[in-house]
């Protein structure tokens, strides 16, 4: 039964034709991706099927709600439509989530409102819908404020307002953007079992293709607010009609299969080193006919030698300078009522050599963003030693210390919210020389050759962020990183807000830059198929701990830590088929703080009774490093679940 019917919808924004013309069904227990590059009106199609469309807009055509017009809905019969009738997912959670109230009374008042339960019923109502959407320990939660919680649970709360007003159509606007990828397949999972077991229509609106392949019935691709194409699923990634269409789907990036390990397959280590040359000799001999993630070097280049556990060095192919070296690093971050406190990083050692750019890659709460203050000099740690640019910024003051932090600079997850809207782009640009005590006209000069160098011209120099879309805002941050010339560059999921044919301009733009000799780079993503396309050498977080790393490519194609196998289990693919791996984890983060032993047992279907009483530490097991005592004596990522 047909529960959402748009025909010929057209909306204008003053001169701006934001639809053109927009047909478009969603049946009781179906979910329909709708694709496509920002500003080409997928947020305005959900706006329309709300009655939420901005002030000033003017709209033809029909929105059938089961049968009735939304677009003539009187006041009250908005309100009503507004949660019972259809209800959205917005993208960022904590932006739609009052602040100042605990999540549990914000579901019970939609429950009372909508469902007309007392507060006692809405109260034990509520906790059986944040339990049915994942949230570990639901009573406790109830009392908590949003900021109390991971972006993951955030979103979670925001799916079970939404169904808690009991919709026939639940609208989903980009609601995994900036999820790691374990959390991303359960949000994911979540809409496709709100169609299958409650019968619910489902509109799921994303950028994120290889994710929509794995639940979504049909696709409809949307370009400048008309429909390209549409059709099933499955039609539309493998025989995609419209030049658009293939565009998007050339723009995804993606992960080879992993492989078997040669070592338990009885090669020998001559034979695996020359497999392993010539799969180097390889990836650098097809860099031109790559897929679009792989834009940087020929692999391998620039790797750091580390010690492992036996002693023995993991291989260098390059020859830098160091960068940054974190050694034996921990962060505890105390509470605010003097007990406890959260340990963000445990025993990290790392280093980053100038031609060098490093992956990190984890869950969320992991500990990345912690690390890469950590290395920017902009947290001192707890124990251990940082040295940046062969200084220690923890025993530097003033004019010394600001020097230093000169020298390394972030780019940022939300290009335009790190540009401040009072000033031009020439002035955010300049910032970094600004505080380095650059004259003006020099000044003047580098801004000007930064920004074209970023494929900005002039015009753009008195540009505030509201006039900038998203790929040239952070084309901006770029070019703010570069202008002060580090030595070290962090980018800090530099293109998880972008949209894939954006991200791909975006990627093309950083593999320029972190091909460069110069400098070092750490790219820190939760796109595991960005991070194997850009970096030499890989390392993976968990709770603080690093418990994989290694050149990228030995990394990801034979994992050797479960947590590893269990990130690239979860990597979406295009085909639509299953995680390319049998390998997951159990419970959340939060409910894996082991006291002892592998931080990973509680979760880890592999562990044994040694996992939960030993530390492990990382040992060296081929080309990498593992931090796990069966490491070696795991089943292949293909084969059958455990």
């Amino acid at each position: 039964m047909t529960l959402l019917d748009i025909r010929d919808l057209k909306v204008a924004i003053g001169s701006v034709q934001a639809l053109a013309g927009v047909d478009l069904t969603v049946a009781r227990g179906e979910v329909v991706g709708l694709v496509g590059e920002s500003g080409g009106g997928k947020s305005m199609i959900a706006r329309s099927v709300v009655g939420l469309l901005p002030d000033g807009a003017r709209a033809t055509g029909q929105v059938l709600f089961e049968d009735r017009d939304v677009l003539t809905m009187d006041a009250a019969a908005l309100a009503a439509h507004r949660g019972a009738g259809a209800a959205i997912c917005f993208q960022n959670p904590r932006g739609a989530l009052s602040p100042t109230r605990v999540i549990g009374r914000q579901l019970t008042d939609r429950l009372v409102t909508h469902q007309g339960m007392d507060a006692s019923q809405a109260r034990s109502a509520a906790v059986d819908l944040f339990e049915s959407v994942g949230i570990r320990a639901a009573a406790r939660r109830f009392g908590s404020y949003p900021h109390e919680l991971s972006g993951g649970q955030a979103q979670r709360v925001m799916i079970s307002l939404a169904t808690g007003c009991a919709p026939g159509l639940l609208i989903a606007d980009e609601p995994t953007t900036g999820l790691d990828v374990t959390l991303t397949r359960e949000i994911l999972l979540r809409f496709r079992e709100a169609a299958d077991e409650e019968g619910r229509g489902v509109l799921l609106i994303s950028h994120d293709l290889a994710s929509i392949a794995r639940i979504c019935d049909r696709l409809v691709v949307l370009n400048a607010g008309a429909i390209v194409e549409h059709g099933p699923t499955t039609a539309i990634l493998t025989t995609p009609a419209a030049p658009y269409t293939r565009t998007l789907l050339a723009a995804v990036p993606t992960l080879p299969t992993p492989t078997p390990h040669p070592a338990e397959s009885g090669e020998s280590g001559e034979a695996r080193e020359a497999g392993e040359a010539g799969q180097a000799g390889q990836a650098a001999g097809s860099a031109d006919c790559a897929d679009p993630a792989d834009r940087a070097r020929p692999v391998g280049a620039g790797v750091s030698a580390e010690s492992g556990e036996s002693g023995e060095s993991v291989p260098s192919a390059g020859s830098g300078d160091e960068v940054v070296r974190v050694e034996d690093a921990h962060v505890v971050y105390g509470s605010r009522f003097g007990a406890g406190g959260h340990h963000a990083l445990r025993g990290v050692s790392l280093t980053v050599r100038a031609g060098e750019t490093v992956g990190v890659v984890g869950e969320s709460g992991s500990g990345k963003s912690t690390l890469a203050r950590l290395m920017l000099g902009m947290i001192t740690p707890s124990r251990g030693v940082v040295t940046l640019a062969g200084q220690e910024p923890s025993r530097l003051r003033g004019r010394e210390l600001r020097a230093l932090r000169c020298r390394a600079q972030l780019v940022f997850q939300d290009p335009i919210g790190s540009l401040s809207p009072r000033r031009t782009v020439a002035d955010a640009v300049a910032e970094p020389l600004r505080a380095a005590g650059v004259k003006a006209p020099e000044r003047a000069r580098r801004v000007a050759a930064v920004l074209e160098r970023m494929g900005l011209d002039g015009t753009y120099a008195e540009r505030r962020p509201h006039e900038l879309s998203g790929g040239q805002a952070q084309r901006v941050g770029i070019a703010r990183a570069l202008a002060g010339e580090p030595d070290l560059i962090v980018f800090d999921e530099p293109t998880s807000a972008l949209d894939v044919t954006v991200q791909a301009q975006i990627l093309k733009v950083i593999g320029e830059v972190t091909a460069e000799r110069g400098r070092g780079s750490v790219f820190i993503s939760h796109d595991l198929a960005t991070v194997r396309g850009f970096c030499d050498r890989v390392v993976v977080l968990y709770l603080g701990r690093i418990v994989e790393e290694g050149p990228v490519e030995e990394v990801f194609a034979r994992p050797r830590h479960p947590y590893t196998m269990a990130l690239l289990a979860a990597v979406p693919s295009l085909d639509g088929e299953e995680e390319t791996g049998r390998v997951r984890l159990t419970k959340d983060p939060e409910e894996a703080a082991a006291g002892g032993g592998c931080a990973l047992a509680p979760r880890c279907p592999f562990a044994e009774d040694a996992c939960r009483t030993e530390e492990q530490e990382l040992r060296t097991l081929g080309r990498a490093r593992v931090a796990c005592r069966r490491a070696g004596a795991l089943p292949d990522l293909e084969g059958p679940e455990r």
